[in-house]
């Protein structure tokens, strides 16, 4: 039974069918590893398309969103991503399947601080609170302020990020079970009257930076990329929509060099291995963004294994 409203829109997600509709004629018996389960929007298209799915997600709270599958092609585990495809043998799948955007449960009942606007909640910004420490305890753990203004910047391009750091690593060091009300009510008066207005973007970058580094999730995302492309079968797919620049740029950089031509003889003879199908990213149209507004910085990749 679920007891939580679910109101994470998926992203993309016609535009995902579509493609993998076309690269497998006949669409069917597919064999699908969503990595990011979220809400489970694109789990429960991909099972009603009578497709079998091997989803996963270090947040318990998608637990409440689990599909009632009784058939018996749906399989979860409440695990990284990057440890999860890591089980399963090379040539397994047809599609691989990451959105690496923040799910709305997320902000609505994680109570984890995830949302700056709720400003109760401890600052812990952990998917699963069972392991590593709390956003609060990352930062005291700091040796310096200066630490704490490399990596806002470095995860978010924040540039008021030396601004903010030392009011933010004095409260963590002087205020344990820090709030997300603190964390606000302090930065706000560092932040210069000309950028006030800016404050949701500035905050939004700042969460999302000390999300990244707490979760250690661009690392997950290498250490995924590193072994995914041997998990797809021949004409397989890796689909990942990505939300900032920072991660887009390590997929597009990942993928650009995986497409390059390899030398695999002696006298230089070169076969590609696999195919960049998107030479930009797609985004979604406005019909999309009209209904999910959250989707406007949404862009899809798509790598094709050729053998």
């Amino acid at each position: 039974m679920h007891y939580l409203t679910n109101s994470h829109v998926p992203v993309l997600l016609d535009k995902i069918i579509e493609i993998i509709q076309i690269s497998f004629r006949p669409a069917i018996n597919l064999v699908i590893f969503d990595g990011t389960f979220g809400g489970g929007g694109y789990t429960s298209r991909f099972l009603n398309l009578g497709w079998q799915v091997f989803a996963c997600d270090l947040d318990p709270l998608v637990k409440n969103y689990l599909p009632g599958d009784k058939s018996g092609r749906f399989h979860f585990e409440q695990v990284d991503f990057a440890d999860y495809i890591l089980t399963f043998p090379d040539n397994f799948f047809d599609v691989i399947v990451l959105d690496l955007g923040f799910s709305s449960n997320q902000l609505a009942y994680s109570q984890r601080g995830f949302s700056y606007f709720n400003s109760e909640e401890i600052l812990d910004l952990r998917y699963n609170t069972k392991t590593g420490l709390s956003a609060w305890e990352k930062i005291r753990s700091l040796p310096s302020s200066r630490d704490l203004q490399k990596i806002l910047y470095a995860y978010s391009g924040e540039t008021l990020s030396a601004r903010l750091a030392d009011p933010l690593y004095n409260l963590a060091k002087n205020y344990p079970n820090l709030t997300v009300g603190q964390v606000v009510g302090e930065l706000v008066k560092f932040i210069p009257k000309k950028f006030i207005r800016h404050k949701p973007a500035i905050f939004s970058r700042v969460w999302q930076a000390l999300r990244i580094w707490v979760n250690d999730e661009f690392g997950s995302l290498e250490r995924f990329l590193s072994q995914a492309p041997a998990k797809l079968k021949p004409q397989g797919l890796l689909m990942i929509v990505c939300f900032h620049s920072l991660e887009d740029k390590m997929v597009t950089k990942f993928m650009r060099n995986l497409a390059q031509p390899k030398e695999i003889d002696e006298f230089g003879n070169k076969k590609r291995f696999f195919q960049l199908l998107t030479s930009k990213a797609i985004t979604p149209d406005q019909t999309e963004i009209s209904q999910n507004s959250r989707s406007r910085s949404a862009g899809l990749r798509v790598l094709q294994k050729l053998a």
